[in-house]
């Protein structure tokens, strides 16, 4: 009884769940490949997906596509959106653009304020858009425990 009480609040946490991704870098460091204009994310650098839209698919196995925000900047946020097509009605009010870059913290802050108003109770699941990572099962499993914390 314990583990189906507790796959409830899971799931009632899941609710909840909003997967931030961070999509504002400006691929200086893996230059020659990315540019300001053209960042690290936008890349297909394992497999035939681009690192955001491997992040993409492993944050919403968390969440419902409607809830995953993306924190860019407006010169970037075009080039997102096309990369994520696929999920373009799901995404079209989660755009939170930063005016001005101020680096990661003020722009968690900025999609935090963004939640806030929509969801009280929101938990943010806050992931980088340019990260290689393989075992979905071991992430979504760190994920459910982390909301639970």
């Amino acid at each position: 009884m314990a583990s189906l009480k507790r796959r409830t609040s899971n799931l009632e946490l899941n609710n909840h769940l909003y997967p931030v991704i961070m999509a504002g870098g400006s691929g200086t460091r893996f230059w020659p490949l990315s540019r300001q204009l053209f960042p690290k994310q936008l890349l297909r650098i394992m497999g035939d997906e681009t690192l955001i839209q491997q992040t993409m698919r492993r944050v919403v196995c968390a969440s419902a596509p409607n809830r995953v925000m993306i924190s860019t900047n407006p010169a970037q946020a075009e080039s997102i959106r096309v990369q994520l097509s696929e999920w373009k009605d799901a995404l079209s009010d989660n755009f939170v653009l930063e005016p001005e870059g101020r680096n990661t913290a003020p722009a968690i802050a900025l999609v935090a304020l963004e939640l806030v108003r929509r969801d009280p109770d929101a938990i943010m699941l806050v992931v980088p858009a340019d990260h290689i990572v393989k075992g979905q099962r071991a992430f979504d499993a760190a994920v459910s425990l982390a909301a639970t914390l």
